[in-house]
């Protein structure tokens, strides 16, 4: 080895630094914007439920878990791990929970706590908060526990009831981001299970990462076709997968070949996360406007869009051949209704020969529809 441990070892540049701070300072600092959410954090996403539990938790005196932080350039604590605790904590202590509770949750990146004066304030200017009542039981018997209505005794205990805060410090900047997304992943290996595509905005925020999502909450045709925000970020996963294959296939007189697949879809969109990480602007730019004008093209009902195999086929042969043409429900029942689509989609989708018969198959019919662009 070039480095012995001992060099190895001394050359970490990461630190733990641990604060005890009472849950009133903790919830104010919340409420004064000291404690913000990066962009790639998921969106907060408790019910009603779990915020009793952890209050429940917090008026019995029982261990919270630490709350994760790096401190960023404005001197704010960014939240690597804990986001859900320390809103729902928040929210206990304002008293206040989204007034329909099964469209409860928000994502701090719509919200501008500055321009607002406070989270509270930020918070109702986008979202419909109303005053809520907390229980817990003892027994059978329900107990009202909402933090405005505790006897003064029990609150001042409760106001400095410890929660710890670990605040990461990277010495070395240029491996800041290395670092971060690093932690984020440990930190998030275990609990509520990230989706796939909640840990690739975790390990790789980015200006593609950014231009995707702005496609995906804003493209109206987008949203119609696929329906209400995925909370677990499924639509924002399809946009990759798209940008996956435009990046990984070609196409020649010999077929379509995906660059170093393995027959893991997942495989090849972490891949691509990876890569998009480091894209250029031209590169972003070239990619929106891939996705945005196959969109545009999509004239389909949801009948048709829900076939991910088809809509996968339609843009690779958009992409890669250069045709375009509206694609209609016509044009999906006759690519639904042929022997190569059955066949291919009958067993194993994923495998290349699979894949080559069905993108064959969808270039065959688009063509008579269309003219080539090349």
């Amino acid at each position: 080895m070039s480095k012995s441990i001992l060099e190895i070892y001394n050359n970490i540049s990461v630190q733990q630094y641990k604060t005890d701070m009472g849950f009133k300072a903790l919830v104010e600092g919340v409420h004064d914007n000291m404690f913000v959410i990066p962009e790639y954090q998921r969106k907060y996403r408790w019910d009603k439920l779990q915020v009793e539990e952890l209050a429940s938790s917090l008026i019995r005196g029982l261990p919270i878990p630490p709350i994760y932080t790096y401190r960023n350039g404005k001197g704010q604590l960014e939240i690597l791990d804990g986001q859900q605790r320390i809103m729902s904590l928040y929210f206990y202590y304002i008293g206040k929970f989204f007034k329909n509770e099964k469209k409860g949750g928000f994502d701090y990146q719509k919200i501008d706590v500055e321009a607002a004066g406070n989270f509270a304030a930020a918070l109702e200017k986008k979202y419909e908060l109303a005053p809520t009542d907390f229980y817990m039981y003892i027994g059978e018997e329900k107990c009202d526990i909402s933090y405005s209505h505790l006897p003064i005794e029990l609150r001042r205990k409760v106001d400095y009831l410890v929660i710890a805060v670990v605040e990461i410090k990277i010495s070395n900047q240029d491996k800041k981001d290395e670092f971060l997304h690093k932690i984020f992943a440990n930190l998030n290996s275990g609990g509520i299970v990230l989706s796939n595509q909640e840990l690739r905005n975790g390990l790789y925020p980015c200006a593609f990462n950014r231009a995707l999502k702005k496609i995906n909450e804003n493209n109206e045709r987008w949203r119609k076709l696929w329906g209400k925000i995925d909370d677990k970020d499924g639509d924002l996963e399809m946009l990759y997968r798209l940008s996956a294959l435009k990046t990984y296939v070609t196409y020649n007189k010999d077929g379509y070949k995906i660059e170093a697949y393995t027959r893991s879809t997942k495989e090849m969109i972490d891949r691509f996360a990876e890569k998009a990480f480091s894209l250029s602007d031209r590169e972003v730019t070239e990619h929106v406007n891939s996705i945005e004008a196959f969109i545009s093209r999509l004239c389909i009902s949801r009948k048709y869009f829900l076939k991910t195999t088809l809509v996968e086929g339609l843009y690779v042969v958009f992409e890669k051949r250069n045709i375009t043409c509206d694609i209609t429900d016509e044009i999906c029942a006759e690519i639904s209704a042929k022997k190569f689509f059955k066949e291919s989609t009958a067993g194993g989708t994923i495998g290349m020969a699979n894949m080559n018969k069905r993108w064959k198959g969808i270039y065959d019919v688009l063509s008579k529809y269309a003219q080539r662009t090349d």
